[in-house]
Formats: C-alpha cells, sequence, structure tokens
C-alpha cells in the first residue's frame, strides 16, 4: 500500500500531544485476548465434551452403512430413518425439531437403532451429555407424580438442549409414560424459533414404543402368507394404524397434541423377524464373540434358533422375541462347547 493511501489512517489515530494512539498495541492485545479464548475453548473441549467437531460430527454415510450391514429385515427402517436424518441434518433453516416414532413387538431393533443412531452422531454415542435416553419404567415409574415429572421433564430437556442445539432425546418405553406427560414438552416440538430463548429446531426427539406392534405383525403376516415379499411393504401400509393406536391406546402418547398437532414427523414400523434374519442375528454374535469358527455350524446355529418361541403356532412364521434373546441362547450352547483355547492348551501338554 503506498504512502499516500495509510498517511490519513494514520492521522486519524494521531493524538492532541502529537502522539500516535497505539493502535499496533491494541491490535496485540485483540489478536492476544482472541487467542487466549481460543486457547481456553480448545483445552476445554479436550477436557469436556463440546457442542463441535470431534465430539458431534453426523457421518451419514456410515450410519447408511451400519443400519444395512447391521439391521436385519426392517427395509423400511432403513430407508426412512437414514432420510429423514441426513435431510434434517443438513437443512440450514429447519422449521421444527425432527421427531420419529418406532413401533414394534420387542426385539425388533427399535433401540438398537436409536443407538446407531447416537453413535453415528456423538462421538461418545449414547453416553454423550448431549443424548437425552429416557426410560419410562425407570424415569417415571410413579403416575401420581405427573406434575413433578412434568417440570423435571421439561429441565432436564431445556437444560440439555442449552447446552448444545444439536441434542438428541430418545424416549424408550413410551406407551408406559403417564398420560399427560409428554404433553408438556409440546413446546420444544412445535414450530417456535425459540422456546425460553432456545432454539430446539435442529434437536432429535425419537419415541420407541410397543404400540401398533399387534397390527404391524397382522400386515406382515398377511404379506407372508400370500407369499409377497415383505420388501414390497411400504409405509403407508403402517402409519395411519400407528397414528391411530397411539393416540387412542392407553399410553404415554394417548390423546397427546403430539399426535393431533401432527409434530411427529414419522410413524416408523419394525417388522417381526423371521427366522431368517434371526439367524443373521445368531451369526453375527457368534463373530461379535470371536467364534468365526462356528458361524458356519449348522447344527449349532440351529440349535439356538429352536431355542427361541415363534408365532403364530400353525406356521410359526416369526419370532416372539425377535433377537432379544439371541445372546442368551447363543451363550448357553457355546458353554458346552470347549473353546479353542482349551484344545490348545490340551495340544500343548501333549
Amino acid at each position: 500500500m503506498k504512502i499516500r493511501n495509510i498517511l490519513p489512517l494514520i492521522l486519524l489515530f494521531w493524538s492532541s500531544n502529537g502522539e500516535i494512539i497505539s493502535l499496533l498495541t491494541g491490535t496485540a492485545i485483540a489478536i492476544s485476548g482472541g487467542a487466549f479464548w481460543a486457547f481456553k475453548k480448545h483445552l476445554k473441549c479436550r477436557l469436556y465434551e463440546c457442542c463441535e467437531e470431534p465430539d458431534i460430527k453426523f457421518d451419514h454415510h456410515r450410519l447408511d452403512s451400519d443400519i444395512a450391514n447391521m439391521l436385519y429385515g426392517q427395509h423400511l427402517v432403513k430407508d426412512v430413518v437414514v432420510n429423514s436424518i441426513k435431510s434434517h441434518w443438513f437443512n440450514d433453516n429447519p422449521r421444527k425439531p425432527l421427531v420419529l416414532s418406532f413401533h414394534g413387538y420387542t426385539g425388533s431393533g427399535k433401540n438398537f437403532v436409536a443407538e446407531i443412531i447416537a453413535n453415528n452422531t456423538f462421538r461418545l454415542g449414547l453416553r454423550s451429555s448431549f443424548v437425552q435416553h429416557i426410560v419410562a419404567t425407570v424415569d417415571y415409574p410413579d403416575k401420581t407424580k405427573i406434575h413433578d415429572y412434568q417440570i423435571e421433564l421439561r429441565q432436564r430437556i431445556l437444560s440439555t438442549a442449552q447446552k448444545c442445539g444439536r441434542a438428541m432425546f430418545i424416549f424408550d418405553e413410551t406407551d408406559k409414560l403417564p398420560e399427560q406427560l409428554l404433553g408438556s414438552i409440546k413446546p420444544f416440538l412445535d414450530y417456535y424459533t425459540t422456546v425460553s430463548n432456545v432454539d430446539f429446531r435442529r434437536n432429535i426427539f425419537i419415541f420407541l414404543s410397543n404400540k401398533g406392534g399387534g397390527k404391524i405383525a397382522e400386515i406382515t403376516l398377511n404379506q407372508y402368507e400370500n407369499e409377497y415379499p415383505r420388501e414390497e411393504l411400504k409405509l403407508e401400509s403402517f402409519e395411519r394404524d400407528l397414528m391411530s393406536f397411539s393416540f387412542n391406546e392407553k399410553g404415554g402418547l394417548q390423546m397427546s397434541e403430539l399426535i393431533s398437532n401432527h409434530l411427529i414427523d414419522h410413524f416408523i414400523p419394525f417388522l417381526p423377524l423371521q427366522r431368517e434374519h434371526v439367524r443373521k442375528c445368531v451369526e453375527a454374535y457368534l463373530r461379535k464373540r470371536g467364534r468365526n469358527d462356528l458361524v458356519s455350524n449348522v447344527e449349532l446355529v440351529e440349535r439356538v434358533l429352536n431355542s427361541l418361541q415363534y408365532f403364530p403356532p400353525d406356521s410359526k412364521a416369526f419370532s416372539s422375541s425377535g433377537c432379544k434373546r439371541v445372546d442368551a441362547k447363543a451363550d448357553l450352547e457355546l458353554a458346552k462347547i470347549r473353546p479353542i483355547a482349551s484344545y490348545r492348551q490340551f495340544d500343548d501338554e501333549l
């Protein structure tokens, strides 16, 4: 820059006694002050979890891969969950939080998918301070304390959202929550820019429920008995029924404004698992236990499968417990087998 261009700037900061106000000094102080706060923030985020990368980083590619490779028999879940979260996350100005409602019998994968979502969003997964995993029978078991619960739940959600605009709230056993409890958090899920000076629009709320499991099984069984591929089932075949069951039957969403005001974005069915899907769960668990050598052991896998219960009684099309009891039943069979290590030890002794 030429002298004639910077001279007016110098004169601008010339004091009455002929001294130049130390612009350089002021700038240095500002820079050093900024550096100090940047260092302080960096140090804090090294010691504690922060609402930014690397503690929060949504990996939609890995989410897609994990659900495709680790969840069995749930094509609707993969389609709706991955795309709805991806769309909401990369929307610079969402109008409201993303609200998902998972429905299905026990063992169909509802909690598992919630965990996969958390693991692909937060470095600490479900252990993140920005994830609230609320279990109805643990956190809010006494229906006579509904007023106290409403206050506590609102404060719990508000304080978490204040810490991070990307917070996630998972409500397990929603069907067992006291009626009217969820109505107290309606403002947080609604089309508001802020509530109590907190922006909730980038948060995610997930409700897990067994409600509608019977209807889901009925529709899926009809598809099975007519020999149509379950992959041809569409979301619209279930959503209206799931909404109706949740709203009309006893439970946490009964007569809830979250439904009547259409604040739940997607009602997602988790289909009952067939024997072939449970088989994949058995094989995955054997790999997890480091027993790849037994994955192809048809006899052992069949023993595990046969130890589970199936319904309906005539066709036994679906597992009554999904994959939930696979670990326990597989461990029982593994305990009957001499581990590889014991064979090696015996050979060494010989």
